[in-house]
């Protein structure tokens, strides 16, 4: 199983050979220390190789551009490969093989891009992708975005992008430079090319990938937390490409459970009754057990943003939200909402928002508790679907895919069934679709099951930005009550595996 690390900037210092030794002076790096020492040492060289270029004679960019495009590229990194190498050590040190590619040599300044033929040859041998590159305006280059274009185009390598891991990571000049909404707008791409797009993992916080501030050359290897983000968005990626090995192993003795959250709906129902249709026709297609749950007519109290949340460490079973009132969706129904194998964040998006009723926010602010208690649906397979009319322009779907990410989840194509007077007019691309998010579940589920007999550590909420929690979950930890609750937890994934999972 290998991660191949794509770094989509012009300034790429390595290519071909240079590639390789990258890729070998990556796996020499001992720990987390020594890669850090290793990036920034790469770096600094890339800014004397600068200086020798042409900056300390103080000629013009261009100049030095092509100064530097005539040098070997077997050493020193620029700015986004910097960030790549994070991400792809990261995914080493957790057990996938890695490889790295740089753009330029394909799409260069000037000129059509070329040798796609090997270019297509190395992206087909790869089973996880790791995209690095610079932010422009809020958004990606314009080397990803031909990159991303041209995989669209070929039919061979788009089936053969079909539920393989995907995860970015995103370099801009400053902390709130667009890297967030690059990753965001890739996040969609990919998800729609039929990807398992993942972000970054829990030690900084479950986001949308990685965040580098460089805006000199050399900098990236200065911006400590954002190498973070980074080694653990390839933890993420490597977690996904070995979840798909141990399911090549395993599978489901009974069917996968899959949650349908209904956060948005009209007064009759006209969401629900499309849906329910939807998981009819499904079901026809292949063996799952479809749970509707319409809390668009629940009530669902605000989350008032506790200090301390969830409530106490504890197990998955017990409802640990500091809201107790009876009538409150999350009170009365938590058992059901953890029970689940996938989960399908639904709503009904009409044009007319008079009569509509819509607990989206609430809800996903209510799910705080959930995230913060060690992602309790880490790995789950998830999607928003929506029944959307023709000129409705909410976009919920994007809301509901970032919200549904942020859970450590592994985010699959938006299901979206467009409407015109009633009538779904896309329905049996939509059914066919459904179909493979039942199989993904499918496949998914008895990996995550039994990875999480022994993998306690990956999803542990780190609460960065929280000195009151972090103090809480110290003397947790020193008391002995998480050791314990993980011991348990332990415990019940394996009864689960020995109930639900069987060798193929």
């Amino acid at each position: 199983m290998k991660v191949l690390g794509i770094s989509a900037s012009l300034r790429n210092a390595r290519y071909g050979a240079g590639s390789e030794s990258f890729i070998t002076e990556l796996k020499a790096c001992a720990d987390k220390d020594a890669v850090k020492k290793y990036l920034h040492e790469q770096t600094q060289i890339r800014v004397f190789e600068f200086m020798d270029a042409g900056r300390e004679k103080a000629e013009s960019f261009d100049v030095i551009y092509r100064n530097l495009r005539k040098q070997r590229n077997a050493r020193g990194l620029s700015n986004s490969e910097t960030a790549l190498g994070a991400g792809l050590w990261g995914c080493y040190n957790d057990g996938v093989d890695i490889e790295h590619v740089g753009l330029a040599r394909y799409f260069p300044m000037r000129g059509e891009a070329q040798n796609l033929d090997k270019l297509k040859e190395i992206v087909l041998s790869a089973d996880g992708y790791l995209i690095s590159g610079p932010v422009y305006f809020g958004d990606r280059g314009s080397v990803a975005q031909e990159f991303i274009s041209w995989l669209k185009n070929d039919p061979e390598i788009v089936a053969h992008l079909q539920n393989k891991a995907y995860a970015g990571l995103a370099v801009g000049a400053k902390r709130n430079g667009g890297q967030e909404t690059t990753l965001m707008f890739q996040i969609f791409d990919m998800c729609q090319l039929g990807m398992h797009v993942v972000g970054n993992d829990a030690e900084t916080t479950s986001q949308y990938g990685g965040t580098i501030v460089a805006g000199d050359i050399g900098t990236a290897g200065d911006d400590n937390y954002g190498l973070d983000t980074s080694i653990g968005t390839g933890r993420r990626i490597a977690k996904v490409v070995n979840l798909h090995k141990i399911s090549q192993k395993v599978k489901l003795r009974d069917r996968p459970r899959i949650s349908i959250w209904a956060i948005q709906d009209d007064e009759n129902r006209s969401g629900r009754a499309h849906i329910e249709k939807w998981c009819e026709d499904v079901s026809k297609r292949i063996d799952v057990d479809f749970q509707y749950m319409d809390i668009s007519a629940e009530t669902v109290h605000r989350c008032i943003a506790c200090d301390l949340c969830p409530t106490h460490v504890g197990p998955l079973e017990e409802y640990r939200c500091i809201i107790n009132d009876k009538e409150d969706f999350f009170k009365a129904n938590h058992e059901k909402i953890v029970d689940t194998d996938g989960i399908l964040l639904a709503a009904y998006s009409p044009k007319d928002w008079q009569n509509l009723n819509s607990v989206y926010q609430r809800f996903i602010e209510r799910t705080r508790y959930f995230r913060r208690d060690d992602y309790v649906f880490s790995n789950y397979v998830a999607a928003p679907i929506v029944i959307s009319e023709i000129g409705s322009q909410q976009y919920i779907s994007m809301r509901m895919a970032m919200s549904l990410l942020r859970h450590n989840t592994i985010l699959t194509k938006p299901l979206i069934g467009r409407m015109n007077d009633g009538e779904i007019l896309n329905w049996d691309a939509l059914v066919n679709q459904g179909e493979k998010f039942v199989q993904s579940v499918a496949s998914m589920t008895p990996a995550r099951l039994e990875d999480a007999v022994v993998d306690n550590v990956e999803r542990r909420y780190n609460p960065v930005g929280y000195a009151i929690s972090l103090a809480r979950v110290n003397e947790e930890v020193e008391v002995g009550l998480v050791d314990k609750v993980k011991s348990d937890a332990g415990v019940a994934a394996n009864e689960s595996v020995k109930a639900r999972v069987v060798s193929k």
